[in-house]
């Protein structure tokens, strides 16, 4: 009897979470926070009317919150103040801290009132949503970071080989870089985003540093060899005008416009901005090519962008009707849609092995190398400290490469403060 009551009330909560019919004068209002820049929008918003269509009785008021920063502070905001929106677009590094605080809900309910397999999405793009063994969103908008852009007009016109591993870059700058007859740089050789972890912590990565001295994340090991020499290789090609390092307000666009314009062979990115790349180098007759970060003891890529999180104080039926948002977002045909406007990437295999996909890298082959590389894209070990601990790894990075601060002073500063973050755990 016991066992028969437990199925019966197994089976009222999954009609409960899985109705979807609402009665002919009900309304259920979603409000969805994006954090999309203002070139990715219109496709992804058509996307939305469409799974209104779909879906009669569902208004999604979709509003933007601001950069991933500034929508993650005025979440907090809402959370404290009972006003939080259905769904948000959430960057992966933010998990742990919303998880961790009670701003976001798991959705392991909904996956198993659903029926869902969860298997189809991308492995390690979907773990990055994962916070002590509960799902607490999906990835939908991803990326490789970084993505190396080059102009591959001028790399075959002056027969510049892209490097494929670490060891290969000096001899690949001294090529790439142009220099006046004053010794100033007329071209770069790279520029690098100084403005974001996920674009130059790879570098790392690849050359056998890390954040932590081990899995625990309890020191800080930015001060190890591996990742002095690390630093002290990207100071000596700074000062001698081979690299560009971009911080600060405007630091995106600059360096986006710096390599459409010429002023730099290429640089570490986003593949996310993949349209920007190839239209912006289109428009002066010039070809966009497409690299992996270079291997060193590693081959690896950081996962950049943003999947979907449900608000844990979100009414019952916000979190139903937004979970369905959520999979209407990341199935495969809206994927394939987000990708066409932007340069993210597939995050299920459905994607992936779709006829749409395969036309996508037909028309635009320089991405086959990035699409060949996913498994070796990771999400970096999420703690709850992660926005400040990459605020400050950036902020010390800027104040080297283009303050002239002293590199072992620096760093030993930074690693001193991000002990005192991790010692609060």
């Amino acid at each position: 009897m016991k066992k028969l009551l437990a199925l019966l009330l197994t089976a009222i909560m999954c009609l409960a979470l899985c109705g979807t019919v609402l009665a002919d004068d009900e309304v259920v209002e979603i409000e969805f926070w994006y954090s999309f820049e203002e070139f990715m929008r219109e496709p992804i918003l058509a996307e939305i009317a469409n799974f209104e269509a779909a879906n009669p009785g569902v208004k999604v008021i979709a509003s933007y919150a601001g950069s991933y920063s500034e929508s993650n502070q005025k979440l907090l905001a809402a959370h404290a103040a009972n006003q939080v929106p259905a769904v948000q677009q959430t960057i992966q590094t933010a998990v742990a801290t919303f998880a961790a605080n009670g701003v976001i809900y798991p959705i392991d309910e909904y996956i198993a009132a659903n029926g869902d397999d969860m298997s189809n999405y991308a492995a390690g793009m979907y773990a990055a949503f994962n916070y002590e063994g509960k799902q607490y969103g999906v990835p939908a908008f991803c990326s490789v970071c970084p993505t190396f852009y080059y102009n591959k007009t001028f790399a075959e016109q002056e027969g510049i080989e892209i490097p494929k591993t670490w060891d290969e870059m000096d001899a690949f700058l001294r090529k790439a870089t142009i220099k006046n007859e004053d010794g100033t740089t007329a071209r770069y050789g790279l520029s690098l985003a100084g403005w974001g972890t996920a674009y130059f912590g790879p570098i790392w990565y690849a050359n056998g540093a890390s954040v932590y001295t081990d899995d625990s994340m309890t020191e800080c090991a930015l001060n190890s060899e591996a990742s002095m020499a690390v630093i002290n290789k990207i100071k000596g090609w700074v000062d001698e005008g081979l690299v560009k390092w971009y911080y600060g307000s405007g630091a995106s666009a600059s360096m986006r416009q710096g390599i459409i314009d010429g002023i730099s062979f290429g640089g570490f990115h986003t593949c996310a901005v993949f349209d920007v790349y190839k239209s912006g180098l289109g428009a002066n007759g010039w070809e966009v090519g497409t690299a992996f970060n270079p291997a060193g003891v590693t081959t690896v890529a950081d996962l950049g962008g943003s999947g979907l999180t449900l608000m844990a104080k979100a009414s019952e039926k916000q979190r139903e009707y937004g979970y369905k948002l959520i999979k209407w977002l990341s199935s495969p045909s809206a994927n394939m849609i987000i990708i066409r406007a932007t340069g993210y990437l597939p995050v299920t295999t459905d994607c992936l092995n779709s006829e749409a996909c395969a036309q996508w890298l037909e028309e635009n082959p320089c991405l086959n190398e990035l699409y060949a590389g996913l498994d070796a894209v990771q999400a970096v070990p999420s703690n709850t400290h992660w926005s400040d601990i990459g605020t400050k790894w950036q902020d010390a990075m800027a104040q080297i490469f283009n303050e002239g601060a002293d590199v072992e002073a620096t760093v030993e500063f930074l690693c001193e403060e991000i002990n005192e973050l991790l010692a609060d755990d």
